[in-house]
């Protein structure tokens, strides 16, 4: 199927529904990764008694989508819709390229998460990257937690390509 790039610039500027985490800031989560990155070796109870704030970068680990989820994705976001239209035109492969994250505050213990993605632009044709040809596309994500305060605020830009050359050293 043939690009049509005006469907997808039709979708620059539109914003995803609120997208719910599916389970809250929590303690065992911040225990896991501050043991992964050996960052803390406090005994677990002094851990849960003394843990008020996850660290800000742990914030993907509650909003992001399941990898493998029996729910159908929501396929009428505009975000969504961009990239099933570059999907269907060829470009199958979606890779992020840079990400600028803005942490507005630490994530409290107990806090209900939730999401929305913005379109903010398409590139007006193929660009060129080290992996191949493709559109990049700049997301804005804006991070909540149940009150509707912004924890959060990420710039996303992803392209997606035909098909990733590999990279050969001479």
């Amino acid at each position: 199927m043939a690009l049509d790039i005006t469907d997808l610039k039709a979708l620059v500027g539109r914003e995803s529904a609120l997208v719910a985490a599916r389970h809250p800031v929590n303690i065992p989560d911040i225990r896991h990764w501050s043991e992964v990155i050996r960052e803390d070796d406090r005994s677990y109870r002094e851990f849960e008694k003394l843990t008020k704030h996850a660290p800000p970068a742990m914030l993907m680990v509650w909003t992001m989508p399941p990898l493998w989820s029996p729910e159908t994705p929501a396929q009428s976001e505009p975000h969504e819709r961009a990239i099933r239209l570059l999907e269907g035109a060829g470009y199958a492969t979606g890779l992020v390229v840079a990400l600028e994250q803005k942490f507005l505050r630490p994530l409290k213990v107990g806090e209900r998460l939730s999401y929305r993605v913005k379109l903010l632009g398409v590139s007006q044709g193929e660009v060129d990257t080290g992996v191949g040809r493709g559109y990049q596309l700049d997301l804005h994500y804006t991070f909540l937690n149940e009150a509707g305060e912004i924890v959060s605020e990420q710039l996303c830009r992803r392209v997606q390509v035909s098909r990733v050359a590999a990279q050969t050293k001479h």
